[in-house]
């Protein structure tokens, strides 16, 4: 009996977000629905009219903002269908709920990537080239290939998990049923033996969106990595780093889309499916940094000029508050909430242990070069982050945003710190594919004679960028009105 009251709390809890349209959610649609106009206006009004001087992109920089978010979305693509994967292979219960929401985001972050692409052409009436022109040779084919494959693989996972949820909807809400209806494609049987072979046919496709998942990431990889004029891309670590830092945001985005589904709509989604989640993200984290670092070493160890040249400029240059606030604010801190226990982070103790940690891991490493022998800094390519560009100030930044993470921070709820933690590492990712792509652009071959790259993101590329992310949070809130975005409880 009190499984069964268990149940349907649970089954009213999933069903709440399709009943009417409140003022906060008017107004989430209002503003999404501004954004994508602004970002229309500037991509057809500016970008398209003009070209592509409208942005920052020039000879050195052919790669800039569209490009950096094309990797970031890919990645967490494929982090979201992974989790719903192992959720239908290995039949985690706590992943099952959740399955649904790593497949939409798997689906919308993929598309999302592809607008992209399609915005950072500069002639985008011939955007079919691409299918009618390409060589199978090149790796950006390749990535055409396997976006196509892995998307249909995505959609037809969705619906087969989707589809029974469609039908039971029918029976709750009979004015929308042909709406219901057509989204299950006219197929309405929901007999133990269909459901049976649903989920039969459910990991078998799971067995085949792993290595697709894997394949996606590599391939996006191997664009960069394949391009031996650029000395940072050309590694055969690149492949594996991307695949396990899509792992890693992939996860982190499906718990941060949890946790704000749960606390838009108050669904009944319990701590142990958050905290499923966080213990997949505390093992990968530290991966992730295990493979930054063994690049870093062999790039620094080694000594070579060009490489040399990159990796000053990333840790002490114009794009050094990058690199330190995805290693601090994006990858440390976050492995400390999610394996410190709530208690001891939650003390005054563990702020101050967390700030004075990170000052003399920080200082140990501008030390050296305290005496005035500091490499020289490339602040004036980018004027407006000169001050950011300093250590001094640098430090300051890195330890203030420490001590008031961990002290913002002091919540028993797992909810809190999980998700905290996941959006640091999302944000940390964002800066780890904006130091990827851009800064080996800027240091080219014969750069005595044509000096170092610049690369600044103009307002028409900003506004476009955020119009894109505005249309996948405009489709997730459309979709959390169609049907549940959490699996429907089978024993109601």
């Amino acid at each position: 009996m009190q499984s069964a009251t268990r149940a349907e709390r649970a089954y009213e809890s999933f069903l709440r977000p399709l009943y009417g349209i409140s003022l906060w959610y008017a107004l989430g649609v209002a503003g999404l629905l501004g954004l994508v106009a602004l970002g229309g206006y500037h991509l057809v009004g500016s970008q398209w009219a003009q070209g592509l001087e409208v942005t920052g992109l020039n000879t050195s920089i052919y790669w800039g903002l569209y490009i950096i978010n094309f990797v970031f979305l890919v990645g967490v693509s494929a982090g979201g269908i992974i989790v719903a994967a192992l959720a239908h292979i290995l039949e985690f219960k706590e992943f099952k709920p959740i399955s649904r929401i790593a497949e939409l985001q798997a689906i919308s972050c993929l598309i999302l990537a592809t607008l992209f692409i399609f915005v950072s052409i500069g002639a985008p009436d011939r955007f079919y080239y691409l299918f009618l022109y390409g060589r199978l040779g090149s790796p950006l084919i390749w990535d055409v290939i396997i976006i196509v494959v892995y998307l249909a693989l995505a959609m037809v996972m969705g619906y087969l998990g989707t589809r029974a949820d469609l039908v039971r909807c029918m029976a709750v809400f009979p004015r929308r049923r042909w709406l219901f209806r057509l989204l299950a494609l006219g197929y309405t049987d929901i007999s133990p033996a269909a459901l049976e072979r649903e989920r039969r046919l459910l990991r078998g496709l799971s067995w085949a969106a792993i290595p697709a998942a894997v394949l996606l990431h590599s391939i996006t990889a191997w664009i960069l990595g394949l391009v031996k004029a650029r000395v940072t891309w050309h590694t055969s670590l690149l492949g594996p780093l991307f695949v396990v830092s899509a792992v890693a945001s992939g996860v982190a985005l499906v718990t941060l889309c949890v946790v704000v589904t749960r606390a838009l709509w108050r669904l009944d989604i319990g701590e142990k499916v958050v905290g499923g989640l966080g213990k997949v993200l505390a093992l990968s984290v530290p991966v992730l940094g295990y493979f930054l670092f063994a690049e870093l070493l062999t790039v620094t160890f080694g000594g070579e000029t060009a490489a040399l040249e990159v990796f000053t400029e990333m840790v002490w240059g114009s794009f050094a508050p990058f690199f330190w606030v995805n290693l601090i604010v994006g990858l440390l801190l976050p492995l400390l909430l999610l394996v410190m226990p709530a208690r001891l982070s939650a003390s005054w103790a563990f702020a101050r242990a967390a700030a004075a940690a990170a000052f003399a891991g920080v200082l140990v490493m501008v030390w050296p070069w305290a005496g005035g022998d500091a490499p020289a800094l490339f602040a004036e390519s980018f004027p407006a982050w000169g001050a950011l560009a300093q250590p001094a100030w640098m430090l300051g930044l890195l330890v203030l945003l420490i001590v008031v993470l961990t002290v913002i921070v002091p919540s028993t709820s797992v909810f809190v710190r999980v998700g905290t933690a996941s959006a640091l590492i999302v944000m940390g990712v964002l800066l780890e594919r904006t130091n990827i792509v851009v800064l080996p652009q800027l240091h080219r071959y014969l750069a005595e004679f044509y000096g170092v790259g610049r690369y600044v993101p103009t307002w028409p590329e900003v506004a476009v960028a955020l119009g894109i992310y505005a249309l996948g949070a405009l489709a997730f809130l459309v979709l959390a009105k169609l049907f549940p975005l959490v699996e429907l409880p089978d024993e109601h």
